[in-house]
């Protein structure tokens, strides 16, 4: 109905439904600014997600791998203590301040206090830890199970595990040890 309305208005104003030479359609001008409108909007689109990724992103975390070593006989180490030997084997360089030694009770120890550590952790160093001396602050190994954690801090105060080592044994010292006056295998001091 309203085409039959609108058709007599349109031949009142020229229109005779027939095209002509001199009269061009307009679709291919519409059809060209809405692709250029489309194209536009996408790009804002993107734009926008890609600002507001922006606060997102933050340094990489840096590559690293650690190996532990385990001697519950504590042979080699004064008075027979079992300890564990944490090695940086790969990665980039970090600040021996940068990296802490956990243990489950909380107690932390610094790498770079430690003994055998140093004020730049490279691939190669390694920290011998007993729960004595310079890592006196961590609990000595006195059972399986013990947990001990290595952790990366960055400048800002933020916390990343990069390692986790249990103790797959309680300590077995040799017999005879200073260490073991009930002749048990275990620590007089566990």
């Amino acid at each position: 109905m309203l085409v039959a309305t609108l058709i007599p208005v349109m031949r009142r104003m020229g229109w005779t439904g027939a095209r002509t030479s001199g009269s061009r359609g307009v679709s291919p001008v519409i059809g060209v600014v809405l692709l250029v409108s489309i194209v536009v909007v996408l790009a804002a689109v993107v734009a926008s997600l890609a600002m507001g990724f922006e606060g997102e992103l933050r340094e990489p975390v840096p590559n690293s791998g650690f190996d532990r070593s385990y001697t519950p006989s504590g042979e080699g180490n004064t008075d027979d203590r079992p300890y564990v030997t944490i090695t940086h084997q790969v990665g980039r360089s970090v600040d021996g301040d940068n990296i802490v030694i956990k243990d489950e009770s909380g107690n932390t120890v610094i790498w770079a206090d430690v003994w055998t550590g140093g004020p730049e952790v490279r691939a190669g160093e390694y920290v011998h830890i007993d729960g004595f001396d310079s890592d006196a602050a961590l609990d000595p190994i006195c059972e399986e199970g013990q947990t001990y954690w290595v952790i990366l801090q960055d400048d800002e105060g933020n916390d990343l595990v990069v390692n986790e080592w249990t103790a797959p044994a309680a300590p077995a010292l040799p017999p005879g040890s200073p260490s073991d006056s009930d002749g048990d295998g275990i620590p007089d001091w566990c």
